[in-house]
């Protein structure tokens, strides 16, 4: 463009032109990365996963949007490192008072970040606002039965079951602040920014689609927790292929959820990085959308075709070549990382002939072109939606097209970004919001003692834009109900195996691959837990940003360094002004 543009101007004019380019790539440039002063010691996270659909903790699905806000907003309690016990929070302390009643004792010098103080009422009205039905975190506080405030700094929870209260609510609920909450006209639709809780961290500074900016918070009610550094910046990528580049460049210092695995080498050669491996808590799945009143392919809904699909599906060789064989099979939507996986549960056997003989049992015979037809004439021709930000998911597609192929199913992998998957697959037709897509192929992050993801296959879900498969069984449903009542840890597994079990046969998702978390960062820094579940840059870690540090604070390692905006003002500047200056036009 710069060519085209002052190709024909006079001397005088191109100098003009030039300066005036300068100063619009100068101001560009600069309004795309957050301004970091010197002397500051700042830690830089990439993130190349789903992308943040929003601030506000009450209707986020996403992991960046929870993992960014972990340390900014407070919670009752914390889940230690280990995931066995919990640690105290906004609670200093707690006490049961019979198997269903628990008392928490607050701290009383808790603050938000606007300076007003934390009382038992925002406790209350935070749960209040996670149980609303357009709430992202209505399941995890079903097991509340009533809340009673004793005075501003003692709350009483009687809950179905105390094991479960702790995982999903008491550890898990966002506190906000009920002065600004509480005014709020409509808070489904509240953007969440800016942002106000009471945690060690505040959100100062926030570019949608491009980064945001953590610093510590001084006013924290437990000091000791204050981060090691001055700021944290996460800057988002389209992809995790971009966010590990940006690593090697000197963008950022870490990379999150995970690096490509087609990059393992490159970075694990460099003395600058460390490369590590943590347990995993992803997994990718095709939903297959068997909502009858959903919009995609309607041969989905028979079970024979969903067994045919499964059984025509390699998942050992997709886990070992499309992750570069750091993933395993998954067999259930709990993750075997999680304590009420069922282990009973195998991937269903690779057999295409078998695939054939189910499809042929059931009526669905070859057509002229190769591809099956249903009795009534619907041809067995799908599209796969696969985010384009995970090119091994996306590979994986591509090859699993070829096996569905081999047995007379049309497969079309379209790749892209998440919000378009979103829009297509829970689509609004008049005011109804229904399943408008055939299948996706998607992840999901679960920890480690989280059995809120059994929700996600309960009756109605399509509405609150969960289910993408539209499942539906009342066997199901009423099963997943008795979860709330379980008493001990024990039973909850005994009905989360149940469930799984359900969902094995019933095939509204077939699982794919267990991803290992396999992360990498700077050695400049230091102080991370290489044995949390999911990684320290997985999206669940909430010591990661509190306990980094900088491990030589002088000394520059390879892919630190200068980071790459200075680098680039720099050779802009200086082009700009060499082409300002020359004599002579370009060609």
């Amino acid at each position: 463009m710069w060519r085209m543009s002052v190709s024909g101007a006079p001397e005088t004019g191109r100098r003009v032109i030039g300066l005036a380019l300068l100063t619009v790539l100068l101001a560009g440039i600069i309004q795309l990365q957050p301004v970091i002063s010197q002397g500051q010691s700042v830690f830089r996270v990439g993130w190349g996963g789903t992308s943040l659909d929003t601030l506000n903790p009450f209707t986020t699905y996403a992991q960046i949007s929870i993992w960014v806000t972990l340390d900014v907003y407070s919670r009752l309690v914390r889940v230690s490192a280990d995931y066995s016990t919990y640690v105290p929070d906004l609670a200093a302390s707690w006490e049961y008072l019979d198997p269903h009643t628990v008392r928490f004792h607050l701290v009383s010098n808790a603050t938000f970040h606007d300076g007003v103080p934390v009382t038992a009422s925002d406790v209350e009205f935070s749960f209040h606002l996670a149980n609303q039905s357009w709430s992202s975190r209505s399941a995890n506080v079903k097991v509340v039965e009533s809340m009673r405030i004793l005075d501003n700094y003692t709350v009483e929870f009687t809950v179905s079951s105390i094991p479960l209260f702790f995982a999903m609510a008491a550890s898990t609920i966002p506190i906000v602040p009920k002065h600004i909450w509480a005014g709020l006209s409509d808070p489904s639709t509240y953007s969440g920014y800016p942002v106000v809780g009471s945690g060690p961290l505040r959100l100062t500074e926030y570019k949608e689609g491009q980064y945001l900016v953590l610093e510590p918070y001084s006013g924290f009610y437990y000091p000791w927790y204050l981060p090691k550094v001055n700021r944290i910046i996460v800057k988002f990528y389209p992809d995790v292929t971009s966010a590990a580049n940006a690593l090697l460049a000197g963008d950022v210092d870490a990379v999150g959820p995970y690096i490509p695995m087609a990059m393992y080498t490159v970075l694990a050669s460099n003395p600058g990085f460390k490369v590590f491996t943590s347990p995993g808590t992803t997994y990718f799945y095709i939903a297959f959308n068997v909502d009858p009143n959903g919009t995609g392919n309607p041969t989905l809904r028979d079970l024979n075709v969903r067994k045919a699909l499964a059984y025509a599906t390699n998942i050992s060789y997709l886990c070992d070549t499309a992750w570069h064989g750091y993933s395993k099979p998954a067999t259930s939507v709990l993750p075997s990382s999680n304590i009420y996986h069922n282990k009973n549960l195998k991937p269903y056997d690779f057999n295409l002939s078998r695939a054939v003989e189910v499809l042929e049992s059931a009526g669905y015979k070859l057509g002229p072109n190769g591809v099956r037809v249903s009795g009534e004439g619907t041809p067995l021709a799908y599209t796969l939606l696969v985010p384009s930000r995970f090119p091994e998911a996306v590979n994986a597609a591509q090859v699993i097209a070829d096996w569905w192929r081999q047995i007379g199913i049309s497969l079309t992998v379209k790749a892209m970004d998440t919000g378009s998957m979103s829009a297509i697959i829970w689509s609004n037709v008049n005011g109804v919001v229904r399943l408008g897509h055939d299948m996706d192929l998607w992840d999901w992050i679960v920890d480690p003692n989280d059995v809120s993801i059994l929700d996600v296959f309960v009756t109605g879900r399509t509405i609150t834009g969960i289910s993408d498969s539209g499942y539906s069984n009342p066997l199901y449903d009423s099963l997943y109900e008795t979860i709330y009542n379980a008493s001990s840890v024990d039973e909850v597994r005994s009905i989360a195996w149940r469930l799984q079990e359900i969902l094995y046969n019933d095939l509204p998702y077939l699982p794919l691959c267990e991803i290992e978390a396999v992360q990498a960062h700077s050695v400049r820094f230091t102080g991370f837990n290489y044995e949390w579940p999911g990684g320290p840059f997985g999206g669940s870690d909430w010591y990661t940003f509190l306990n980094v540090s900088e491990a030589h604070p002088v000394a520059q390692a390879n892919g630190g360094g200068i980071p790459t905006v200075a680098v680039a003002l720099s050779v802009v500047a200086v082009a700009a002004v060499v082409w300002v200056l020359a004599r002579y036009a370009r060609r």
